[in-house]
């Protein structure tokens, strides 16, 4: 469990975590690998959200999962370009909906870089752990500004 004083902080800071949707590099799951490969290079990201037209989340795409299915198919360039990444996305993907709760974020983000927001199954933005880790530094450079800390008796 959080403690309260940690949480109100964070919560206070929880508009700062999302990087809404018109801002998140995502790739359509009807685009190539390709394409997903040049995008991924270009943007430096290991993991992009993927979606369809209807803005809707479908899963995420990254590296490892581009290049065991290279691996897998014996691939080569020109099937690249044939091949829908729709074929590879990783659709069992833990996501929080717009409403999330700041323990369950911090949960999920242990083992991500990011964690997908949905408003209902629309693409809504995601929570970078690096957002979650400058409110932390945050917290902690200003902690003693707002509170004493005393050292607790030892029974």
């Amino acid at each position: 469990m959080i403690d309260k004083h940690i949480e109100s902080f964070l919560m206070q800071q929880s508009d700062t975590f999302l990087k809404p949707a018109s801002e998140v590099a995502v790739l359509l799951s009807e685009h190539n690998i390709s394409h997903a490969k040049i995008l991924l290079s270009q943007y430096k990201y290991s993991k992009v959200p993927v979606i369809n037209q209807d803005h809707e989340f479908v899963g995420i795409l990254g590296w490892t999962d581009i290049i065991n299915f290279e691996i897998q198919h014996d691939f080569f360039y020109e099937k690249s370009d044939r091949t829908p990444i729709s074929e590879i996305v990783d659709k069992d993907v833990c996501t929080v909906q717009k409403h999330y709760e700041l323990e369950d974020i911090l949960h999920l983000l242990v083992r991500e870089p990011f964690l997908p927001v949905l408003n209902g199954q629309e693409f809504y933005g995601i929570i970078p752990r690096q957002e979650i880790l400058k409110a932390f530094n945050a917290f902690a450079h200003t902690f003693t500004k707002d509170y004493d800390i005393i050292e607790r008796k030892k029974d």
